[in-house]
């Protein structure tokens, strides 16, 4: 399987030589500002650019780590906002009141508003150490109170896990911590939290099955999900299905599509490896229309979020430079024109 990629990367890079201008054409290889501090003459200007207007309808974004020239690129590429992950820099218990302050200062700047925040790895809400336990829901409070400051509706999270133990306490212990130490919240400053279906040990309610048994000791809405249809591909469960089944409480949503690569599958199994793959939307397996439909179906406005994970359409290690490589952000390019032919537009 790995000499797959490494055939099509040959033909991409010629193809990005010949035919870039796709990312110039949406002012994706402007020179963007290098720091925060100093903004270059390029950058947009508080008076030139503005969040587009609310809408009843989804806002398709990208995930990203937090810095200027990622949120200008998102603006660039005709996508409403972002969402953020927490990092080494990003976080709650780490910036200053002014550091927010600019955060929110550049947010406007750039066009890109923060719809949702993501706080995920280092906080597993059932854990089983009640010390430890205590001073994770502790610092997700706080990651509630900075999702808020930042404008969110939403706050996106792991579910929790505990090794060795059964689905059915897992989720009566998850349904007590939501229930009374962080619905107050939710509904003190009118948001809304959801776990990711990504399958890992810290994430236990990843299928239908410990959906339902944590919603049903959870009625309050303001629980739901954070969905992202990529996971069910790989365990092939349908994601349209789920979706549709659980369309109330969907939150937020990522946009990931995955490949299964059948001739390796055929010979290694489902307990092999390099069977599938995540892609960008529309070049997975993913019907694209049928889950948007679901979606707009329920009236769901909140953010359609691009999580890139293509190797195909990237450059390696450059996770942390301040702006995307080229081929990250043709990545990016062809996932918005591909999303929103299905959403509603608007003119202008």
């Amino acid at each position: 399987m790995s000499d797959i990629p490494n055939q099509k990367e040959v033909g991409r890079r010629h193809f990005l030589k010949i035919g870039g201008a796709s990312a110039a054409a949406l002012g994706a290889t402007a020179n963007l500002p290098a720091s925060e501090a100093s903004p270059s003459a390029s950058a947009p200007s508080p008076a030139s650019v503005e969040f587009a207007p609310d809408s009843k309808y989804p806002k398709l974004a990208i995930i990203t780590p937090y810095s200027r020239e990622k949120l200008a690129f998102a603006t660039a590429a005709g996508y409403e906002g972002v969402v953020v992950p927490l990092n080494d820099f990003f976080d709650p218990d780490k910036l200053s009141d002014s550091q927010i302050d600019q955060i929110m200062a550049t947010s406007r700047e750039t066009g890109a508003r923060i719809i949702s925040i993501e706080c995920m790895w280092g906080l597993n809400h059932i854990e089983p150490d009640r010390a430890k336990r205590e001073g994770i829901h502790a610092r997700f409070i706080r990651c509630l109170e900075f999702g808020h400051r930042l404008g969110c509706k939403f706050v996106g999270t792991f579910s929790g896990g505990v090794k060795g133990a059964t689905g059915e306490s897992q989720a009566k212990d998850l349904a007590s911590v939501v229930n009374e130490k962080y619905m107050p919240v939710l509904e003190k400053l009118d948001l809304h939290m959801g776990w990711e279906n990504y399958p890992t040990e810290t994430n236990f309610a990843t299928v239908p099955a410990f959906y339902e048994a944590v919603f049903t000791q959870v009625p309050n809405k303001r629980l739901g999900l954070e969905f992202d249809p990529s996971h069910f591909i790989r365990q092939f469960i349908d994601p349209i299905e789920v979706a549709w089944n659980f369309r109330d409480r969907i939150h937020a949503a990522h946009a990931k599509d995955t490949e299964i690569i059948q001739p390796v599958i055929q010979q290694v199994g489902i307990h092999g490896r390099d069977w599938w793959r995540y892609r960008i939307p529309g070049q997975g397996l993913l019907d694209w229309p049928k889950f948007i439909t679901v979606l707009l179906e329920v009236g769901f406005k909140g953010g359609i979020a691009v999580e890139h994970e293509d190797n195909f359409w990237d450059e390696p290690n450059m996770e942390k430079n301040p702006d995307f490589p080229q081929a990250r952000k043709d990545g990016f390019i062809l996932a918005h024109r591909f999303l929103s032919q299905l959403l509603p537009g608007r003119l202008g």
